[in-house]
């Protein structure tokens, strides 16, 4: 019998210091820009300040059809970047505006940079067009040793990074509510943290965007897979408690990783994607270890020679041949997926697992594959993962109704509701209808409500289990096409609504059904899930676990408990709860310690991670 494992799309190409206790500054600040007379003199400043030039240009950005090379050394499609705030020179107003056409996706909440003298220090102060600020820094003047502050701007986020040589290579990445302070200046990025050691949760609050895109690397998804099949982790994966199941009837595990990795650039750097991207342990474990655990766990991946792992290319930047296929370029991962069931490359005769490649979660996959093959006519089983009402509106949520024997079949997808627990009030709308339309949304949004808890809704975690039966129908009448536009967002709810419609019939006559169970850990405990798409939501992960592992160790107790042994202890050896700095390795933290001797750091806390290759 040989398992199979398919990737589809693979996308390409010493102790820190101590912190004294610094209250943030947590509201948005009014910055004055003053001595800019014209737009031509604003944009003429951010050039010279930015590169040096003393022969300034302009450029008329709302009706520019293409840039010079000189504009494009300052600005890309994605960003803009001052490679050092502490060498600029002159103001920089770059409100928001329209840009030329391949260039939409610039500086989407404008930048203004100040320069101005409080005392002996020059404080150089970051906001946007809209008063808010990102950045302070104050240095003393004159200083000569001092590290190298660099900046972006883009439609995601604002990047803080500091650099130094003493950093060995590693970088130290500022976000919203982190602070460092050291001989001679201070570095603050406005924003809340809250350190507490003493059990309870831990209440981290970003403000701004903290994202932006980047490209995909299929050979780096590759490389990540090999390092953990070749470390053999798969054989200490804890055996799901319906692997038996799972062995037995050998489905295909398909995990998309084609994605850009759009909200994950401060921790992907360029040289990676999202999937490929390191996790504060050794190179054995990146992002997609965990979805490659959860194969593991189910029987899937047994380290044993009948493993059978394939990659699907939608790229083409990988070799064909020797278990590499190749995808129509530039699909979905919908489409994508469609493509290679229909070419059979994915095994269309067996059921299929879909789990995103960039989650980190504990859930026994073999529970929810079991409901998949014990639920009467069952075409396709999503599991839920409650969440409370204001994060319900980042989400997926699946819409239910209980049938006659209790069980939850999945009626539709809501797509990230913009009213979840507050109903629409009338005198919030001017345009006749958008109060209807607003609460019939509301309306909808209920049947996602947890039947469990009145105050959590049912979020789609990504997991998606596929009967045979059903994928067979949907290839036979053109439903799985590869012109979906996504698994989420067309392919899922298109099942669904057939399903509901009646129109999803098994080779008997028989109409199937779509499903919803709860995400369970073994032993059927609630599982921890978390959609790692963020630096935001990777920090505060990598934090709760090293918190789980002080308090519960790695046993049965910690609520992230089936997850690998060494892969929690990593992360609590790598993060210092007291000031929450996160490292990368241990390699980070004797460099940081480098840094703070050299800088005679006092303060170097809240929310920061170092780096680096």
């Amino acid at each position: 019998m040989i398992q199979k494992v398919t990737l589809s799309p693979v996308s390409v190409k010493k102790q820190a210091a101590k912190s004294n206790g610094i209250t943030m500054p947590t509201r948005s600040q009014n910055v004055n820009f003053e001595g800019v007379k014209t737009q031509a003199s604003k944009l003429a400043s951010a050039y010279q300040a930015l590169n040096g030039i003393k022969t300034a240009k302009t450029v008329n950005f709302a009706g520019t059809k293409e840039l010079s090379d000189f504009e494009k050394s300052i600005i890309t499609p994605k960003e803009i970047r001052i490679p050092n705030l502490l060498d600029i020179t002159e103001n920089v107003d770059l409100p928001l505006k329209k840009m030329p056409e391949g260039f939409e996706k610039f500086n989407a909440a404008g930048l203004n940079v100040t320069k101005e003298t409080e005392g002996t220090r020059d404080k150089i102060t970051v906001s946007n067009d809209r008063g808010h600020v990102i950045f302070i820094g104050r240095v003393e003047q004159g200083l000569n040793k001092k590290p190298i502050v660099t900046y972006k701007q883009g439609k995601f986020m604002p990047e803080v990074t500091i650099k130094d040589s003493s950093l060995d290579g590693k970088v130290i990445k500022m976000f919203a509510g982190s602070e460092l302070i050291g001989d001679g200046f201070e570095f603050k990025m406005p924003g809340s943290y809250e350190t507490l050691l003493d059990g309870s949760s831990r209440d981290i609050s970003f403000t701004g965007r903290t994202v932006i895109t980047t490209l995909n690397k299929e050979p780096r998804t590759i490389n990540a897979v090999d390092s953990y099949i070749a470390s053999g982790l798969q054989k200490e994966a804890i055996r799901g408690d319906y692997a038996d199941v799972v062995e037995a009837n050998d489905p295909t595990i398909v995990i998309p990783a084609g994605g850009f990795g759009e909200r994950f650039f401060n921790i992907t750097r360029e040289d990676e994607n999202k999937p490929s991207a390191k996790l504060p342990t050794d190179d054995r474990y990146r992002i997609i270890g965990t979805t490659l655990n959860l194969a593991a766990s189910a029987g899937i991946l047994t380290g044993e020679d009948t493993d059978d792992v394939k990659y699907l290319s939608q790229n083409h930047e990988i070799e064909e041949g020797d278990g590499v296929y190749y995808a129509s370029k530039y699909k979905t991962d919908g489409g994508a997926i469609s493509e290679g069931l229909r070419r059979d490359i994915i095994p269309n005769d067996r059921d299929t697992i879909i789990l995103n490649a960039d989650i980190f979660t504990n859930a026994d996959i073999s529970r929810a594959y079991n409901a998949l093959k014990t639920l009467p006519n069952a075409a396709l089983v999503i599991p839920y993962y409650p969440v409370n009402p204001q994060r319900a509106k980042s989400f997926g949520l699946l819409g239910i109704e209980q049938d006659e024997n209790g069980n939850l079949q999945i009626k539709e997808f809501l797509e990230k509701p913009k009213y979840t627990s507050d109903a629409p009030m009338p005198n919030d709308f001017v345009t006749p209808g958008d109060y209807d339309k607003a609460m019939r949304e509301y309306n909808r949004v209920q049947s996602a409500v947890d039947p469990k808890d009145e105050n959590k809704f049912l979020a789609n975690p990504g997991l998606y289990f596929l009967s045979k039966e059903a994928q067979k129908v949907l290839i036979a009448q053109g439903i799985l096409t590869p012109n979906e536009t996504g698994l989420g967002a067309n392919t899922m709810p298109k099942i669904v609504q057939l399903a509901n419609e009646g129109k999803l019939l098994d080779k008997n006559g028989n109409k199937m059904k779509v499903y919803t169970v709860p995400l369970e850990a073994k032993g059927g405990k609630p599982a921890v899930w978390d959609d790692i798409g963020t630096a935001e939501a990777y920090l505060k992960l990598i934090k709760d676990v090293a918190n789980e592992v002080r308090l519960h160790g790695t046993t049965s107790d910690n609520k992230y408990y089936g997850l690998p042994e060494f892969v929690l202890q990593d992360f609590a050896n790598n993060t210092d709860l007291e000031t929450g700095v996160v490292f990368d390795s241990q390699r980070a933290r004797q460099a940081v310690a480098e840094f703070a001797q050299k800088y005679e750091l006092n303060t170097m806390r809240g929310n920061m991670f170092v780096v680096g290759k």
